[in-house]
């Protein structure tokens, strides 16, 4: 299978005109999520480096678009990445809004990655989840729903979190020094 280089996941967002906010967003999220690839690597994990950088980079292809159209911005960029021949990338960007729950005990997985480092990445700042999700409910909990929703997405979110420290000589706010890089 084909994963984009950085350079080609570059060319593909000049190509779909993802603004340069977002593109700033992706880049903080593929470099969140390499360097906790690396790490988890090197405690045993067998994570591709390469599709971590590519969905990293790529999952927010068609958010620009979504906040026009109201789609769900994860199904319209896999979509478009399956039609453009990265069905491996296309996979992981589908769940970076969603992730489907992993038994505990399994391996960590790219997209589980990808879907952690998004939430540590609030616009172009790399954030704890507690400010990350206290922005997003107060930009998009205008509903109960919506509200609980997130809720429910940020208890996950700090789950995924502590499965993926217990596998690492550090904590969470090892990520934060990224930052000052």
């Amino acid at each position: 299978m084909k994963i984009p280089s950085w350079q080609q996941a570059r060319e593909l967002l000049d190509r779909f005109g993802v603004p340069e906010h977002i593109r700033a967003h992706c880049e903080k999220v593929a470099r969140v999520a390499l360097f906790l690839g690396e790490a988890l690597n090197r405690s045993g994990e067998s994570l591709r480096l390469d599709l971590l950088a590519a969905a990293g980079l790529l999952h927010d292809l068609t958010k620009h678009e979504s906040l026009v159209t109201g789609e769900n911005h994860a199904f319209t960029a896999a979509n478009r990445l399956y039609e453009l021949g990265y069905p491996e990338v296309a996979a992981i960007v589908k769940e970076h809004i969603f992730l489907k729950p992993r038994p505990p005990s399994s391996p960590i997985d790219e997209a589980e990655v990808i879907y952690y480092a998004d939430k540590r990445v609030m616009h172009d700042r790399i954030v704890s989840l507690k400010e990350r999700f206290a922005d997003l409910l107060a930009r998009y909990g205008k509903t109960e729903e919506s509200r609980q929703r997130i809720k429910v997405q940020e208890e996950a979110s700090l789950k995924l979190e502590r499965r993926i420290f217990s596998r690492l000589p550090f904590g969470p706010e090892e990520v934060a020094k990224l930052e000052k890089d």
